[in-house]
């Protein structure tokens, strides 16, 4: 019996979308002004936290609004290094008014604890994790460090595309996203690893070689990590991705998810590890 045809393969449309939108990025980082990476980078956070919530409440508008009202919100908390007292205050403040907004719509009532657990952890992935990328910003060659994080999810799932999708044999969570690959994730530390190197010899010559190594290879592993959190989410809700807002790729979300989780391991470095 002849095997079914594979679906044509929309990898030209995705290129094309890199092409426009990489050397945009790149401009903010370096030429940009100082306000711009994290303006965009919180309108970004909006746009994703509302197809997050739009997934996992997509009749509930009050919810919705609260997601991205709240995932602004813990943005702006945590992106702004010296308002980073108010944070705790501000998480608890949140969650509590995450709450109260699904007590105030709470049919269907057999989800309602579903919904108000993403009430109160929704803002915190959407906004924590954004939030990141803008303190890596604020850091000494700051553009550098998001760079590097770029790098590291990008090329993760670029490398990991080509050698799953020419050599990949064994599946790596096929329960959650069936056709990725042990091979594929191997192949995307791999490339996540040029990037670390052409850090640390190029454009970051402040990071050490072992540790352009050793963090590089953390931030994409980690990054692959958040890829499949979010492919978790949207199969629990079946949806095939988050939004269509990025021609090839999906949604702002189905683009980013990966690099929030890189982002966040190279700020745990920046923070607490850097020598």
């Amino acid at each position: 019996m002849a095997e079914p045809a594979r679906p044509k393969s929309n990898l030209a449309l995705r290129l094309l979308t890199a092409a426009v939108t990489a050397p945009l990025i790149v401009l903010l980082l370096y030429v940009g002004p100082p306000w711009g990476f994290p303006l965009v980078a919180g309108i970004v956070c909006a746009l994703g936290a509302w197809e997050l919530f739009k997934m996992l409440a997509p009749t509930q508008r009050l919810l919705q609004l609260w997601g991205v009202a709240a995932s602004s919100a813990v943005y702006a908390l945590f992106a702004v290094e010296r308002a980073q007292a108010f944070a705790t205050l501000g998480m608890i403040l949140l969650s509590c008014a995450g709450m109260l907004v699904v007590l105030a719509q709470p049919e269907p009532i057999e989800r309602a604890a579903l919904r108000m657990g993403w009430a109160v952890a929704g803002p915190l992935y959407m906004g924590g994790l954004f939030a990141t990328t803008a303190l890596l910003f604020a850091q000494p060659n700051g553009g550098s460090w998001v760079l590097l994080a770029l790098l590291c999810a990008f090329w993760s799932d670029t490398g990991g595309y080509f050698v799953g999708r020419h050599y990949g044999k064994h599946k790596l969570a096929p329960v959650v996203s069936p056709k990725k690959t042990v091979e594929g994730a191997i192949g995307g530390l791999a490339a996540a690893l040029i990037g670390g190197l052409l850090a640390h010899f190029w454009f970051l010559r402040e990071l050490p070689l072992l540790d352009a190594i050793a963090l590089s290879l953390a931030a994409a592993a980690v990054g692959q990590a958040g890829d499949l959190c979010e492919s978790l989410i949207k199969r629990s809700v079946g949806v095939k991705d988050s939004g269509t807002v990025l021609p090839g790729h999906g949604g702002i979300l189905d683009r980013s998810d990966a690099m929030l989780f890189s982002a966040a391991t190279i700020w745990v470095y920046v923070a607490l590890l850097r020598p």
